[in-house]
C-alpha cells in the first residue's frame, strides 16, 4: 500500500522556525501580539487559496527584507530562487531594511507597490493578496472596538483607505477568483462604509471616490 504523500515538508517547517526566529521580539503595530502570528495567518491563507508549498513558505518570509535584514541572495540561499523572487515582489522597501532602520517616505513606498502590482507574477500576487487580506480585515476588527486606532498608522484612517482600496481594485483584475481577494474586498467596503470614515467625505461624494481621490489631496498625506 502506498503511503499518502505528505501534505508539507521539512522546508515548510524550516522556514515557520527561520520566521519565528527573524521576527521574534517583533509585534504588530500598536498592540501585544507577537508579530509572528500574522505571518502564520497570511501562510494559512495561501494555503487555503490553493497555493504551493513555496507560495506558502514565502508567506512566512514576505517580510524578511522589509523587516528582518535580510536579502534576496539570503532567502535564496535557504528556500530556493522561486521564494526569494516572491518575497522581493512582496517588498515595498527599494532593499534590506535592519530592524529599526528609518524606512523611505510611506507615500513614496505604496504608490511605487501599487503601479508594480500590474506588473508582478500571479505567484506572487497571491501572497500579496493574503499579506493585504489579513491585515485590512484586522484593521477593521480592531477599529469596530477603538476607532480612533487608526492614528497608530502613518497614514492614518485617510491614507489606509485609499491604499487598501487601490491594492485591492489592482488584485480584483489581476486575481478575480482569489479567496484572499475576495476578503480583501469585505474589509475595504466595510472600511468605506463605516461611521469615522464617512465622517471625512463630504457630502453628496460616495466614499470610493473620495478614497480614490487622496492622491488629489496633498493636505491628506503624512508626514515624510
Amino acid at each position: 500500500m502506498t503511503a499518502p504523500e505528505k501534505a508539507h515538508s521539512q522546508r515548510y517547517t524550516d522556514a515557520l522556525g527561520w520566521a519565528a526566529e527573524l521576527h521574534r521580539g517583533q509585534r504588530r503595530k500598536g498592540k501585544p501580539v507577537p508579530y509572528i502570528a500574522h505571518l502564520i495567518a497570511v501562510s494559512a491563507l495561501v494555503w487555503e487559496d490553493g497555493g504551493s508549498e513555496n507560495q506558502a513558505i514565502a508567506a512566512l518570509l514576505h517580510d524578511a527584507i522589509e523587516d528582518a535584514g535580510q536579502s534576496q541572495a539570503s532567502i535564496a540561499a535557504r528556500f530556493g530562487e522561486e521564494v526569494a523572487a516572491i518575497v522581493v515582489d512582496c517588498t515595498d522597501t527599494a532593499g534590506p531594511v535592519e530592524p529599526g532602520a528609518e524606512k523611505e517616505p510611506w507615500l513614496l513606498r505604496k504608490t511605487r507597490y501599487i503601479a508594480s502590482l500590474e506588473e508582478k507574477p500571479q505567484t506572487s500576487l497571491l501572497v500579496t493578496a493574503a499579506d493585504k487580506a489579513h491585515n485590512a480585515r484586522d484593521l477593521v476588527l480592531d477599529a469596530r472596538s477603538n476607532p480612533g486606532g487608526w492614528e497608530r498608522f502613518t497614514a492614518g484612517l485617510e491614507g489606509s483607505a485609499w491604499y487598501l482600496l487601490r491594492v485591492q481594485q489592482a488584485l480584483s483584475h489581476r486575481l478575480p477568483d482569489s479567496r484572499s481577494t475576495a476578503l480583501l474586498a469585505e474589509a475595504v467596503q466595510e472600511l468605506l462604509r463605516s461611521e469615522p470614515y464617512r465622517r471625512l467625505v463630504p457630502h453628496g461624494i460616495a466614499p470610493a471616490v473620495w478614497a480614490a481621490s487622496y492622491l488629489k489631496r496633498p493636505e491628506a498625506h503624512p508626514q515624510p
